[in-house]
């Protein structure tokens, strides 16, 4: 079966984070605070769950609680966190608030070019139903669908429908007018454990024309994942597979060893000529952390303790510096720093955490953690402040439906933090004020 191969050795259970796009302005009725435009700028912008952007005013994301979604908006200048939503005495409850999303729609936001776009990219998944021979079939026929809405949550339009039977998700990039990102089909499959499960049958890299709707497929991308971009060039990661990945079933090592000992190329796309450029390429376990930063790719290799470098300019590898332990987790790399941690469970709560200065090189201790163990997430920010992730708050473990132990979110706390202090490791907060 198709994983994730970025993700599947990563330990998983935590904390559902909540990744969005954040962009400058008011609270959405009451401030009005100016907001900057790169509606000019016609470089490729680089768009995940964790690269948004760099705006001074707020930050806008979707939030999830109590099986409820809605666009949600924190101002920085006010420290209040409002709906997009501009209905006096609005519930937000409903489709006619402008805030409100269908829950477990998969939803996605990120903003771009003084808009907001919003994804349903789940392709309806609670409505999806499978043929004879397991393709997945969407029995309301509403696939992917993209929107753009303005930044006050009016004026929501359809600008993208995919074709029936296909999804996308994050992460994009744009130039101009043109969305870059993979749309997939997939099929449901009956493992030897009478599990069902989803294999990804298809994965097309296409180019979006945000204007008219329209695409076009640029090449097949079926074990690819977009990681950057470099030079107005696509940063592609893609792993080239010993023995089909789909052929293990329930076997997890077994996937996990041939995901191992198979080859991955870092590569640039030329878009407009398609034509490919291979950066480096390696076993994927000499590759396992990897994280793309600027102008070239940081490794952390199975086993090792030397985080290496690989420049695209030159494609030299060097190792930058010896960490404190073999095998640490690389976050992403934010204002020339690498946050480098171990885990100290299996929920993915932090042993030693460290960050490195990539600039002189130095390893220093970071200490920024919240009561549950996790450490204080940088979500967005501007010239002197962090916008951080405080602490998740969990109500009593229960038994799920599938027999898993799990606890609620039942709120989440967030903050400002002067950028010296993060690093610093100070806890001088500044509170922000959830909404009602």
């Amino acid at each position: 079966m198709k994983k994730n191969v970025l993700t599947i050795l990563e330990i998983i259970g935590v904390v559902v984070i909540l990744f969005v796009i954040f962009m400058p302005r008011g609270k959405i009725k009451e401030l009005s605070i100016p907001f900057f435009s790169n509606k000019n700028d016609e470089n490729m912008k680089y768009i995940s769950y964790d690269s948004s952007g760099n705006y001074d005013n707020g930050y806008f994301y979707i939030k999830s609680m109590n099986e409820k979604e809605n666009i949600m908006y924190f101002d920085y200048e006010s420290k209040k966190e409002v709906y997009l939503c501009n209905k006096p005495n609005c519930n937000h409850d409903s489709n006619t608030c402008s805030s409100y999303l269908t829950y477990f729609d998969a939803n996605e936001l990120f903003y771009y070019d003084d808009y907001l776009y919003y994804l349903d990219g789940s392709a309806k998944g609670t409505t999806i139903s499978v043929s004879f021979d397991g393709t997945i079939i969407d029995s309301e026929q509403t696939p992917s669908t993209l929107y753009k809405i303005n930044l006050d949550g009016t004026e929501k339009s359809k600008i993208f429908v995919a074709p029936s039977g296909t999804r996308m998700s994050m992460p994009f990039v744009i130039k101009g007018n043109v969305l870059y990102g993979y749309l997939e089909k997939s099929k449901v499959v009956v493992t030897k454990e009478n599990n069902h499960t989803t294999n990804t049958t298809e994965r097309k890299l296409v180019a979006i024309n945000l204007d008219t709707g329209k695409y076009e497929e640029i090449h097949d991308g079926l074990y690819e994942t977009l990681i950057g971009v470099y030079n107005d060039k696509l940063v592609i990661q893609e792993i080239l597979y010993d023995k089909d990945p789909e052929s293990f079933d329930d076997d997890t090592n077994a996937y996990i060893n041939n995901l191992y000992n198979s080859k991955a190329k870092i590569k640039l796309l030329d878009v407009q000529t398609n034509k490919e450029e291979v950066i480096y390429e390696d076993l994927y376990k000499n590759m396992e952390r990897l994280q793309f930063y600027k102008d070239g790719i940081y490794i952390v290799a199975k086993n090792s303790k030397n985080l290496e470098y690989v420049s695209f300019s030159t494609k030299n590898k060097e190792i930058i510096t010896e960490l404190p332990y073999s095998n640490m987790q690389i976050d992403n790399i934010i204002d020339d720093k690498l946050l480098i941690y171990l885990y100290k469970d299996d929920e993915a709560r932090i042993d030693d955490a460290y960050y490195v200065d990539l600039i002189n090189k130095d390893i220093k201790d970071f200490n920024l953690k919240d009561k549950n163990g996790y450490l204080i997430e940088i979500l967005s920010g501007n010239e002197d402040y962090y916008f951080v992730k405080l602490e998740s708050l969990f109500g009593e473990e229960h038994m799920t439906w599938a027999g898993t132990e799990q606890k609620d979110i039942l709120g989440i706390n967030y903050g400002l933090i002067k950028k010296s202090d993060y690093w610093a490791s100070n806890a001088n907060f500044i509170r922000m004020e959830n909404a009602k």
